[in-house]
């Protein structure tokens, strides 16, 4: 899809960068070396390649915020972002579960009856304390509450430029409580300092229409929350600047129209969901038979080739359905 200043393109290469990063972090520098049967030390270029899900969260605001319009209420909108969701991370988690019955992934695995409960979500209703199948799965929790307390923001302000600043108010006050109690509310929310970053996604769609005054308050606002927050420890600078290149991606101050960057985003998403576990059980399995040298190539190659296959076989055509179900239904219920 093309529109003008390629911003679709530039929105996907933003994310196949995203996943670029964080798929070479998990590779090459995350786990240990022993664990991963690998003779030689750690690639640390890629050490802060984790800051690739920020970058996601940059991109998923922007998109919400360009998106949530096209909805006319909430149940519209969170039926549509579960349409786009559900399918791939069933599918991925699915694939997963069988790599973890036939192949070794110690202290990472989930027992049958954990797996099932996470293909039907309920690993991410606080309090039920399901264990992932895959700890990376945690960003797709942040995402689901990101919809949820904007959304609820979002349609009962009936406005666009008011929901934005009730989410701010939303992320100055969750920050203030974690910054006090860092444990205190997370197990319900869960969702900063990352929904600061949501919150700048969503202005830098809006900027035209934003108060130049309330823009850079709160510029200066997500960066002081950044720089205070322990998870950004040591990647400050570059989280900045990554930020910063990606802001101006947005908009449209910079041209970012990679091909390659712009395929590989169309997969983004089940790339992510699939290339940690499973890969890491490849790059595994692969260095056991002395395959050191091309056990990540091949785990990205077959990671990347399994995504391709989920976005085109699964997570589009059970997307259209779903949404023609609860359609169905919405029309149904306003019949009725």
């Amino acid at each position: 899809m093309n529109t003008p200043n390629n911003r679709d393109g530039s929105i996907d290469s933003l994310r196949g960068l995203s996943i670029i990063l964080v798929v070479m972090y998990h590779y090459t520098f995350h786990y240990d070396q022993n664990y991963l049967f690998f003779n030689n030390e750690k690639i640390t270029i890629f050490s802060s390649g984790w800051i690739g899900v920020d970058i996601f969260f940059l991109v998923s605001g922007y998109c919400i915020a360009m998106t949530i319009q096209k909805s006319q209420n909430f149940y519209l909108f969170i039926t549509r972002r579960f349409s786009r969701l559900y399918p791939a991370y069933f599918f991925c988690g699915f694939i997963t579960i069988i790599f973890y019955y036939y192949f070794s992934l110690p202290g990472r695995e989930v027992d049958l009856y954990t797996g099932i409960m996470n293909l039907f979500l309920l690993n991410f209703i606080p309090g039920l304390n399901y264990t992932y199948i895959d700890g990376i799965y945690w960003a797709l929790a942040v995402e689901a509450k990101f919809y949820i307390c904007f959304g609820l923001i979002y349609f009962l302000t009936k406005t666009k430029i008011r929901s934005i600043y009730y989410f701010f108010i939303f992320c100055l006050l969750g920050n203030l409580v974690v910054l006090y109690d860092k444990n205190f509310l997370t197990s319900i929310f869960s969702i900063f300092p990352h929904a600061n970053i949501f919150l700048l996604g969503i202005c830098i769609y809006y900027k035209k229409k934003l108060n130049n005054n309330f823009f850079y308050i709160m510029v200066i606002f997500q960066i002081f929350s950044l720089y205070i927050n322990e998870r950004y420890e040591g990647v400050f600078l570059l989280l900045l600047f990554f930020l910063i290149l990606s802001s101006m991606v947005l908009l449209n101050k910079i041209r970012f129209n990679i091909i390659v960057l712009k395929n590989i985003g169309l997969y983004s998403y089940a790339w992510y969901l699939i290339h940690n576990a499973v890969g890491i059980i490849v790059i595994r399995e692969l260095n056991i038979l002395g395959l050191n040298q091309i056990s990540i190539p091949l785990a990205i190659a077959f990671t990347l080739m399994l995504a391709t296959f989920i976005f085109y076989i699964i997570e589009k055509p059970f997307k259209l359905l779903l949404l023609t179900i609860f359609d169905k239904i919405y029309q149904f219920k306003k019949i009725k």
